[in-house]
């Protein structure tokens, strides 16, 4: 039963399976791709504001969110937001079991709905997810919408359905568009040792963080940006960055991948850049089941049996990018899916998961400092 106050919320399938809860945030409906994502309590700004979620409506399988609350919007001296991967909330709407509504950190300025409500996000709670999980996890991955109501607000549930049955795959639009950088951003600091040119798909910021923090200057430019543009900005290495959607629809992007790899210009990726790089080289990407979202996914390097514990996010994969001079030398421990690339002779390298972490652990940060060597820096 409702109180008075509390909004009714719906989370309604495309095949018209539906789940009632309790609204929090903005009172709206949207559209999106359901996924889900195992990251701890320990991590909702950073997946709240990390633009590969672009298009998704994201379920949280931690059981409380919310209960450190949100921080200020700070920037670091780089002009970096602190404690943000962007710099506003990208998915479409959030689902938890249950949202803190008092919560209790030093460095707490709002509440997880008060964030949701600036951002005009919707939000739906006391709803079972993990029932939904279940779903996603042994079905695959769902269409659906969610709305919140005003209070008293009956929800029509048949035209819900109806609606939710019409829904489009968001993965069939150009999603990094969406997301990327319309400017070039610049960003120095004391005494660089080098120079290296994002192709912005949609970057996190903690990678732009993890680049600064050795010395580089990072050159941030938009996702259609081509080949000749980048390389008459002189850079040490291309860095290809994660970001939402279909890697195979990014045309641009893999065709400068494909002079990078060719022209043995010193460059890494991070997830659709890891699939945009494949892509290049020959490979094909698909897209999994359920996906690969939460902070604990483990990924071996079948050379040495070493074990990496990653955070991840992606809904896409690759593979059959051999041919292009490239080995497997990380790969997911539960389904065998790629989870890194090398080219055997050229530069060039990169992985599906995040090393750069924020929210997950801190496992593979030298991939960074393996970055640094293929550019000649010690």
């Amino acid at each position: 039963m409702l109180y008075k106050k509390e909004r009714p919320a719906i989370l309604m399938l495309n095949d018209g399976r539906y789940f009632e809860g309790i609204g929090f945030g903005a009172t709206k409906k949207v559209h999106g791709e359901i996924v889900f994502t195992t990251i701890t309590g320990a991590g909702y700004n950073e997946t709240l504001t990390d633009p590969s979620y672009k298009g998704q409506i994201v379920v949280m399988t931690h059981p409380l969110i919310g209960n450190y609350g949100v921080p200020a919007w700070e920037k670091d001296e780089a002009g970096i937001w602190k404690y943000f991967e962007s710099d506003s909330i990208k998915l479409n709407g959030l689902i938890v079991n249950e949202c803190c509504k008092n919560p209790s950190h030093y460095e707490c300025v709002k509440t997880l709905n008060e964030f949701l409500l600036e951002e005009d996000v919707p939000g739906i709670e006391w709803i079972d997810t993990r029932a939904i999980t279940k779903i996603l996890r042994e079905e695959g991955v769902k269409l659906g919408l969610l709305a919140v109501h005003n209070p008293g607000e009956e929800p029509d549930l048949k035209k819900l359905k109806e609606e939710a049955s019409q829904i489009e795959d968001p993965n069939l639009r150009h999603l990094a568009s969406e997301v990327s950088t319309t400017e070039v951003m610049h960003y120095i600091p004391q005494n660089p040792q080098g120079r290296v040119v994002v192709l912005d798909m949609g970057v996190k910021y903690n990678i732009l963080r993890q680049l600064l923090k050795r010395k580089l200057e990072v050159i941030v430019v938009p996702y259609n940006y081509t080949y000749k543009k980048i390389m008459d900005l002189t850079p040490t290495g291309v860095f290809i960055s994660n970001g939402p959607g279909d890697p195979a629809i990014y045309h641009n992007a893999i065709s400068v991948s494909k002079k990078l790899i060719e022209n043995n210009i010193p460059t890494m990726g991070i997830c659709l850049g890891n699939q945009i790089l494949a892509i290049a080289a020959g490979g094909s990407s698909y897209k999994l089941k359920y996906g690969h979202r939460g902070g604990n996914k483990t990924v071996i390097n079948p050379k040495s049996n070493k074990c990496y514990i990653t955070s991840q996010n992606h809904g896409f994969c690759v593979r059959d990018f051999e041919n292009g001079g490239f080995v497997e030398f990380l790969k997911n421990i539960d389904d065998q899916s790629n989870e890194g690339l090398i080219h055997i002779s050229k530069p060039v390298f990169a992985v599906q998961f995040h090393p750069e972490a924020s929210p997950g652990p801190l496992d593979s940060l030298y991939l960074f400092d393996k970055f640094l060597q293929y550019m000649g820096i010690k």
